[in-house]
C-alpha cells in the first residue's frame, strides 16, 4: 500500500456559480457532480455556469483523470474520457492524475470497490446528509499498487469485463425491443 498523495497529483475543482443574469458573464460549460453516477461519466451533462477567480491548467480535463466526488451523499468516482480533455470541472469534483506508477483504471476500480469507499469514507469529513472529501485526506489514502506488469494483466481483465457488460446490455435492450415489436404486432394486427 502506498499513500495516493506520492503516486497521484490531486486538484479540486473551480469555484462557480449560476450566473445571475444570462449573457450578463462569461459562462463554461463545466463538468459538474451531476454527471456523474454509478456507471460513470455522462459527457453530455455539462452545465453552463460561470467561473469564480482565475481557472488553472490543473482544472481542466486530461483524459485518464479519475474524478471524485468531493461534496455529496454518496461516493462517487468516474475516469475522464478523451472527448472531455480541457473541459473544466468545478469544485464538487476533485481530479486524481495517476503518477506512471499507477493505472488510474485500478484506482478507479479500487475507488468503487466497498473497501476502497470504506477508506474513502473515513477520511472523509461527514455531516448527517452530506460526505466532504478533501485533497487533503485522499493525499492520505492507502492505495494497493502491484507491479506494473501485473497491473497491464488487470487493467486488461477489466477492459474485458466493461466490455462484455456493455454487450450484455444492448443485447438485453435489442430482446426487449423485439418482444415489444412482436407484442404490438400481434395486437395490432386483424
Amino acid at each position: 500500500m502506498r499513500r495516493l498523495g506520492d503516486i497521484a497529483d490531486i486538484f479540486v475543482g473551480m469555484a462557480t456559480r449560476k450566473p445571475r443574469k444570462l449573457g450578463a458573464v462569461p459562462v463554461e460549460h463545466v463538468l459538474t457532480m451531476r454527471a456523474l453516477s454509478e456507471n460513470g461519466l455522462d459527457p453530455d451533462a455539462l452545465s453552463e455556469l460561470e467561473v469564480l477567480g482565475t481557472l488553472s491548467n490543473h482544472q481542466r480535463l486530461i483524459a485518464g483523470d479519475v474524478l471524485v466526488s468531493a461534496r455529496s451523499t454518496r461516493l462517487a468516482a468516474a475516469l475522464a474520457p478523451r472527448e472531455l480533455e480541457g473541459v473544466p470541472f468545478n469544485a464538487t469534483l476533485i481530479a486524481i492524475r495517476c503518477l506512471p506508477v499507477l493505472a488510474p483504471r485500478l484506482l478507479l476500480a479500487y475507488l468503487r470497490h466497498p473497501d476502497g469507499r470504506a477508506a474513502v469514507e473515513s477520511l472523509a469529513q461527514s455531516g448527517t446528509v452530506q460526505m466532504n472529501v478533501t485533497v487533503r485526506a485522499l493525499r492520505k489514502l492507502p492505495v494497493p499498487v502491484p507491479p506494473l506488469a501485473e497491473q497491464e494483466r488487470l487493467v486488461s481483465l477489466l477492459t474485458a469485463a466493461d466490455e462484455a457488460y456493455t454487450a450484455a446490455l444492448a443485447a438485453a435492450a435489442t430482446r426487449r425491443n423485439v418482444a415489444q415489436n412482436v407484442v404490438i404486432k400481434r395486437l395490432t394486427s386483424k
